[in-house]
């Protein structure tokens, strides 16, 4: 595969990398508009049956976003057997100058996958929480709209 094959394989990868963030972002928007505007005075099997959707569609991005993973990988290491290519895959891995590699070795764009990990898990155990142990102020069960709202 050319360089040029490779840049273009490696643009397409990153879209995609930024179509899973806004589709992240999406789902857990919603969610969270939901758990505040009816979700937080639902009877429990209902909370249970958005949570169960909104788990399926987080773990079907988690699969997408681990596939772009190994492609991208798999791209620096063909990139790497280029013989001459324009920058080198520190340089690919490295974008900001600032730093080069971090302390443990790893690169900017590996710690920056760590990172986007463990914000989606976090992010996931706190809408776990918000959903079955948080109780919101002023929501108390009322089978429908908040107590003094809509009236």
């Amino acid at each position: 595969m050319s360089e040029a094959e490779l840049t273009q394989q490696l643009f397409n990868a990153v879209d995609t990398v930024l179509t899973i963030f806004s589709l992240f972002f999406t789902l857990v928007s919603g969610y969270l508009a939901a758990l505040y505007l009816f979700l937080s005075q639902a009877p429990a099997t209902l909370r249970l049956v958005a949570f169960a959707l909104l788990s399926s569609g987080l773990v079907f991005l988690g699969g997408v976003a681990m596939t772009v993973q190994n492609i991208q990988n798999g791209l620096f290491a063909a990139w790497a057997k280029l013989p001459e290519p324009t920058i080198s895959v520190t340089q690919l891995r490295n974008p900001i100058a600032i730093a080069t590699v971090l302390d443990n070795g790893w690169s900017l764009q590996e710690a920056g996958v760590v990172i986007g990990w463990l914000v989606a898990v976090s992010v996931y155990f706190a809408l776990a929480y918000l959903t079955f142990v948080y109780r919101w102020p002023g929501h108390e069960q009322t089978g429908g709209a908040r107590v003094g709202e809509w009236s």
